[in-house]
């Protein structure tokens, strides 16, 4: 009998959860087996990154996972129970902390953003002491001893072995979660074994004792890691550039834990968890570094694909109503030159609609460059207001008649809701930039509504005003329920539909500049819910004035 579909989420939930467990395990182990100080203190700590990786991916639902292998992990070195409790409890809310700060820096886990790798940084640098803090209270409520190291040192050692987790780990999940299909290219693969040849062999000679001293000497001061590791990340993007730093933190690690390599003497002969801590913080310097390298080679990339596809889009969107135009004053003309004598009723007719239909796709043109120039002005941060004092009712009565048609034509009957029972809704805000937002969100919605009834209301609370466009369309991934506001950016449909992808961007940053937002709420198969929030009375009172956005 087939397993139902609950059972077998259980099932796969269950599975992923002890698979956590015992890499969890496995990798403490192996970070303990680093002189650990009073046992429990390491500067190899990788299941930081790995409890980190597992709740950012797979959901807070993962913490016990987490806190049970951190308890056993922690008793078995001999330590009381209750203070393995404790260290458990500041393992777990390690990471329950750093997906909160992830979270809300809105971080990808496609680390392709300087921002994304940003994000990560501050996650570990933040969220790591409370994992140290909690650790070294439940040491020092214990009473174990930690030789005359001092417990600053103590939970310094801590913290380090966390960020170097957090930072070395995690990315090569998060990058490596992705679905990936490996190239076919021969030298691809020539290329990429040679990378890992040279960065073996410049590793061991920097952090091992295998080659001549002269050999080492020259390593040392070339600092021949880096472009390698530049390398890595110019070439194999992030995907090679975070295994490469991986390689080269393992051979680093052993080298400097069995006393040798660079970070191995010094004025006086260091204690390993000493050697140890030197050569995690290179390594925290040197990941973040070639991260930050890894992310803004993809933002360019990113910038120059967004380029030629804003061309290619820009070109068809702007060539077509042109081509319509030529065709419409075409027809005209061919009318005209044909009467002689006084153009009768229906030649008159013909003309007219000719004419008409030119005019609509000149202010279609119109909008297009306006859009164009708008995303010019944001560029450049500024934004012209001219705040007047209007009615409401009037502002969404106007933009509902102009797309009224166009709304019939899709039909997609547009129902106009305004709740002024407290009163006349009043505001003072620029009509025409409003008037853009709105007419392009019932747009939107008469676009992708699939024929189903668009509500267009508004309503007061206290001293803002809220207008929303509700349609039963298609709808909207989580997923893409942010990325919808960037520039360029559109809504995913069996059609294509026209558009530049700029009018919710510049919606956005238009409600911004009037201190208010814009947002949306959708589930895909089952519409959207566009909310535009504003106060009564814009930011910028001077008509005329420009608003930085």
């Amino acid at each position: 009998m087939p397993l139902s579909a609950e059972t077998q989420r259980r099932l796969r939930a269950s599975l992923e959860m002890l698979a956590l467990f015992l890499v969890y395990v496995s990798t403490a182990r192996l970070g303990l087996s680093f002189d650990a100080l009073a046992g429990v203190a390491t500067t190899v700590w990788p299941p930081t990154g790995v409890a980190i990786a597992a709740i950012c991916l797979g959901g807070r639902n993962r913490w016990p996972a987490v806190f049970l292998a951190a308890f056993v992990v922690n008793a078995a070195t001999g330590i009381p129970h209750w203070t393995s409790l404790l260290i458990a409890t500041g393992n777990t809310l390690e990471a329950l902390v750093a997906r909160e700060i992830l979270v809300r820096m809105r971080w990808r886990r496609e680390m392709d953003r300087v921002h994304d790798v940003f994000a990560l940084s501050a996650a570990a640098l933040s969220a790591t002491t409370v994992s140290a803090t909690f650790g070294t209270v439940a040491v020092w409520l214990a009473h174990i001893p930690i030789n005359n190291d001092g417990y600053g040192l103590f939970w310094m050692v801590w913290w380090v072995g966390d960020v170097l987790g957090a930072l070395l780990i995690a990315p090569v999940i998060f990058v490596w979660s992705r679905r990936w299909r490996p190239g076919r290219e021969p030298a691809r693969w020539f290329e990429g074994t040679m990378l890992a040849a040279l960065l073996i062999v410049v590793s061991l000679a920097v952090f091992h004792d295998l080659f001549p001293q002269k050999v080492v000497r020259l390593a040392r001061g070339s600092y021949s890691l880096w472009p390698l590791l530049i390398w890595a990340v110019v070439r194999f993007r992030q995907r090679g550039g975070v295994l490469a730093l991986l390689l080269v933190s393992l051979i680093a690690i052993s080298g400097t834990a069995a006393g040798h390599g660079l970070f191995a003497g010094g004025v006086h002969t260091p204690s390993p968890h000493e050697r140890l801590f030197r050569v995690q913080c290179f390594m925290a310097v040197t990941a973040v570094s070639m991260m930050f390298i890894a992310a803004a080679l993809a933002e360019r990339r990113q910038a120059i694909l967004a380029r030629d596809e804003f061309i290619s889009i820009a070109s068809h969107e702007l060539k077509t109503p042109l081509t319509a135009l030529r065709l419409r004053l075409a027809t005209a003309l061919k009318v005209l030159a044909g009467e002689r004598a006084p153009i009768d009723p229906a030649g008159t007719e013909k003309v007219n609609r000719a004419v008409a239909a030119a005019s609509a796709t000149t202010d279609r043109l119109g909008r297009l460059i306006e859009d164009l120039l708008d995303v010019s002005r944001l560029t450049a941060r500024r934004l012209e207001l001219s705040p007047e004092e209007l009615p409401v009712r009037d502002l969404i009565g106007e933009v509902a008649a102009r797309l009224r048609e166009q709304a019939i034509e899709a039909g997609s009957p547009v129902t106009i809701d305004i709740d002024d029972t407290g009163g006349p809704l009043v505001a003072t805000w620029d009509r025409g930039r409003i008037e853009q937002v709105v007419t392009n969100l019932l747009s939107n919605a008469i676009k992708y509504g699939s024929g189903h009834e668009i509500i267009l209301s508004a309503r007061a609370e206290g001293n803002r005003i809220f207008i929303v466009v509700r349609d039963g369309g298609i709808g909207i991934a989580k997923a893409d329920q942010e990325r919808i506001f960037q520039a360029f950016e559109r809504v995913e449909s069996a059609h294509r539909v026209g558009g530049l992808g700029l009018g919710l961007y510049i919606g956005r940053q238009i409600a911004g500049a009037h201190g208010g937002t814009l947002r949306v709420t959708s589930e895909p198969g089952r519409g959207s819910t566009f909310l535009l929030d504003l106060p009564r009375t814009a930011a910028a009172q001077v008509p005329g004035a420009e608003r930085e956005v």
